[in-house]
């Protein structure tokens, strides 16, 4: 039996290359040295996570994305913005809500299929273009942001 990559799950290579950069991003937060960078690219999978959730793929992790969201704006508050970014402590209550929704997301992740997350990304690229809001990617190191540019469909990842 054949499938497209497409529409297969996700290797458990492909979580954990994902997952690796985000638990880095964590434990820089969580030592205050996190990067601007490392922080949204953080916030941005827990909206991922989010988007996952509204489409119904995987269920039943609203009351965790809200709080792992929440201890994103609380730190990105105390931290500043991109051009005065100052890592901040982070908060317990904030550790415990991120470091879960890591978790979750990780198992959201194992559940879905490339097109999946294709479509979940593409819809909050959407939604925060219409809301005036500007998009970027981060390579693997998440040392650089560069603007996104779509990938065309059928085009390797």
């Amino acid at each position: 039996m054949t499938f497209n990559r497409h529409n297969s799950k996700l290797m458990p290579s492909e979580v954990a290359e994902t997952m690796g950069s985000l638990r880095t991003a964590f434990a820089h937060m969580r030592e205050g040295v996190a990067t601007h960078n490392e922080y949204a690219a953080l916030h941005t999978s827990m909206l991922i996570a989010q988007e996952i959730e509204q489409m119904g793929v995987v269920r039943g992790l609203q009351e965790h994305i809200t709080a792992a969201l929440q201890a994103c704006a609380s730190y990105e508050e105390r931290s500043g913005y991109a051009e005065s970014w100052r890592p901040s402590d982070i908060h317990f209550h904030e550790l415990d809500a991120l470091g879960s929704m890591l978790d979750l997301h990780e198992f959201q992740l194992q559940q879905l299929t490339a097109r999946e997350v294709h479509l979940a990304t593409q819809r909050l690229v959407a939604r925060t273009k219409s809301a005036g809001g500007e998009v970027y990617q981060a390579d693997n190191s998440m040392a650089t942001l560069t603007t996104y540019k779509p990938q065309k469909q059928g085009a390797p990842a």
